[in-house]
């Protein structure tokens, strides 16, 4: 398993151009010379609502890995997890409120418009599909690591993408898979399930979301 402290990293400020097109300068080792790639980031997850923590984990990522973008892409029906409070809309448009002021985070409805279970492997093959010569980063809470191995074909998507894990408070790294690598980067202990128990118990979320984001849920009458 590789550790990665986002210190150690340099960021290099190329001309701007738009999210998808942006590439960064990679240090090539064992050739020493540098190279250009597109490298892109994509970070899969329920959003039930999207919260700070996440927010933490996609930045670290995305700054740590000199990622060109980083696509936010919540699930429809998640095979492995309850089903959503939030309706489908409700939640992407949470996502969409709390990444607009990023510029290199975009969001997929790949999964959040189909009608079936959505599966990361074909969400992966189908994004291969439409971005071409990139290498992929495939983006998870340390929090994950221990349900990979239910994942449809899992050992196959290690082959696909690369599986980086940013640390989250109070899920320590057990695991030593070492097609993992590891961000280490100080987030937030925040759950979703956290955010909704306190809404419904009549409690603040001011701090564990985005201002708007929780204006947009009290406005709906959401987790009550």
């Amino acid at each position: 398993m590789l550790y990665v402290i986002c210190s150690t990293f340099s960021t290099y400020n190329l001309q701007e151009k738009s999210s998808l097109d942006l590439v960064f300068l990679e240090y090539n080792s064992d050739a020493s010379v540098l190279r250009y790639m597109n490298r892109l980031g994509i970070f899969g997850g329920v959003f039930d609502p999207v919260h700070f923590g996440h927010l933490q984990v996609a930045e670290a990522a995305r700054e740590c890995l000199n990622l060109s973008d980083l696509i936010f892409v919540p699930s429809g029906l998640p095979p492995h997890k309850c089903l959503p409070v939030a309706s489908c809309q409700d939640r992407l448009n949470m996502l969409k409120i709390a990444t607009s002021k990023n510029p290199y985070f975009s969001i997929s409805k790949l999964e959040i418009e189909k009608k079936e279970c959505s599966y990361t492997k074909d969400t992966v093959e189908e994004l291969k599909i439409i971005y071409k010569e990139t290498e992929f980063y495939f983006v998870i809470g340390s929090d994950t690591i221990s349900e990979l191995k239910e994942w449809k074909e899992i050992d196959d998507l290690f082959r696909e993408v690369k599986f980086v894990a940013v640390t989250r408070h109070g899920f320590p790294i057990e695991d030593t898979n070492s097609r993992i690598e590891i961000i280490t980067s100080p987030t937030l202990a925040i759950s979703s399930s956290e955010i909704r128990r306190r809404i419904k118990k009549g409690r603040s979320i001011k701090y564990l979301v985005p201002e708007r984001v929780e204006e947009y849920i009290y406005e709906n009458n959401l987790y009550k």
